[in-house]
């Protein structure tokens, strides 16, 4: 294999965290191994450093590189935060899609445990005690800088991962197609928690640090336009699994947690990704991918058993459970994540929404909140019109969605302003926090695509509303004329 391979580490790590799959890579029996290798190395702890800025850092230290620096083809692995800095240097490089060279120069892309959707870490990392644990300890300028804007950027439901993912997950043509005009990529994660103090990081459906399911690149968009005038007459969309873009999904590896995917890397994954750069076309994806997603299986079993609590209390929750039969199945769906925007007309954030699934009894027939289902909700600490739902996916969630429903609701914070629903009923619906949220029926959302709820993957969300003066068809007090004034 004549390309360069370019290895690219994650936050707050050093290019020495991929000398164990450098070594592997280099001793791997057949007659494959990989001499020509390049790991960089970035800061990522500098509280004025962002992604962005790392990622065009990662274009001119390739412009200096030996073998590298006139635009020579390579290849690439990437762990965790890697995987935005490459994502945000394909993304960048100005122009229309089809001048970009950086998407035909990057042959293969692979990922280990990435940070896709950022990871539900980031936000404690700004803390103190994220200072003493991440950041860093050399005295100096930078003094225990944790990144802060780098830590913006991974964060859950942030506008950056928001936007990147619009441009080359979601764009009208692909940055990641079936040809090998554009990159071939694939994502690996590991399938097991933390242990021992850093099990503290852990929570279900979690590698440690990141979720599985913001770590592949499958991805589609809703948009529920509950506007005066609404997206060409449709009040719903979802856009649909794009016929020219790759399959990325995750390849789960048993028994590796976040940290050693790298550190003790599974050989057979190895040879995997190893093959994997030798993929040059659709047919050749397709039996590699088959062929990874069969190593994958044993490790998917095991996330897909539903998560007992951890620690001293889920032993004591555990025994109960038994005692009382209260134990849940074994099996779940899997895991997914909602990334939502709430907005007005003007493209103005709605800071202040709630957005919730409920379940009708078949009893009662009343709406209740889907606990099965156990909804973790961030909101992104920055701007909170963006949000991220982690949604543990129970046992035949796609044959529930006739009797679900996703309810909205909203507030401006004042009585001279209020956001209003078109759409949404027979009448245009008042969001208020006093007022009943708007119902919309999942099995409508879904219509087009047979199904909300496809597991490990992560779903936008864009909800649209008005935002007008208030009370509705009065003369409002934020604008009105002077009684007398005219003539």
């Amino acid at each position: 294999m004549a390309r360069r391979l370019v290895l690219v580490h994650g936050y707050s790590a050093s290019a020495q965290a991929f000398h164990p799959v450098r070594d592997m890579l280099k001793q791997l029996p057949g007659g494959k191994q990989i001499v020509d290798i390049n790991i960089c190395n970035y800061i990522s702890l500098n509280n004025e450093i962002t992604i962005k800025d790392i990622a065009e850092g990662f274009d001119r230290a390739l412009c200096l590189q030996p073998g590298l620096n006139n635009g020579e083809e390579f290849d690439a692995i990437v762990h965790s935060t890697g995987m935005l800095v490459v994502r945000a240097w394909l993304a960048n490089y100005g122009g229309p899609l089809k001048d970009n060279k950086r998407l035909g120069r990057l042959k293969h892309l692979v990922g280990l445990a990435p940070a896709t959707w950022g990871s539900p870490q980031a936000h404690k990392g700004r803390t103190w005690l994220g200072a003493l644990v991440k950041g860093n300890r050399e005295l100096g300028p930078d003094f225990l800088n944790a990144g802060d804007r780098v830590l913006e950027g991974l964060e859950l439901g942030g506008d950056f991962t928001w936007d990147l993912s619009s441009e080359d997950l979601l764009g009208e043509e692909p940055y990641y197609g079936t040809g090998n005009d554009t990159p071939y990529v694939t994502v690996f994660i590991g399938n097991s928690p933390y242990t021992g103090l850093s099990s503290l990081a852990n929570s279900p459906g979690c590698d440690g640090t990141v979720r599985w399911a913001g770590c592949g690149l499958n991805t589609r968009k809703i948009t529920i336009d509950l506007t005066r005038t609404g997206v060409d007459g449709q009040r719903l969309q979802m856009s649909k699994w794009a016929d020219n873009r790759l399959d990325i999904p995750i390849i789960p590896v048993d028994g590796r947690n976040h940290a050693t995917l790298l550190s003790n890397p599974d050989p057979a994954m190895i040879a995997l990704v190893r093959d994997f750069l030798d993929v040059n076309n659709k047919d050749a994806h397709t039996a590699w991918l088959t062929r990874a997603q069969q190593y994958g299986t044993k490790g998917m079993a095991k996330m897909l058993k539903n998560p007992e609590p951890g620690g001293i209390l889920g032993d004591v929750e555990r025994v109960l459970a038994r005692i009382d039969g209260s134990a849940q199945d074994a099996d779940i769906d899997g895991w997914q994540q909602f990334v939502v925007w709430a907005r007005d007309e003007w493209g103005d954030g709605v800071s202040d929404f709630m957005m919730e699934i409920q379940r009708k009894d078949e009893e009662t027939q009343q709406w209740l909140r889907f606990e099965e289902m156990s909804m973790d909700v961030h909101a992104y600490g920055l701007d909170e019109s963006y949000r991220c739902f982690h949604i543990r996916l129970p046992k035949g969630i796609a044959q529930q969605e006739s009797q679900l429903s996703v309810c909205i609701n909203a507030s401006t914070g004042t009585e001279l302003m209020a956001y209003r629903a078109y759409g949404a009923g027979p009448e245009t619906v008042e969001l208020k926090e006093a007022n009943e949220p708007i119902r919309l029926a999942l099995k409508d959302l879904a219509a087009s695509a047979g199904t909300l709820f496809y597991p490990f993957t992560t779903t936008m969300i864009e909800i649209k509303i008005n935002r007008e003066s208030w009370p509705f068809d009065q003369r409002p007090p934020v604008m009105n004329f002077e009684d007398g004034s005219a003539g």
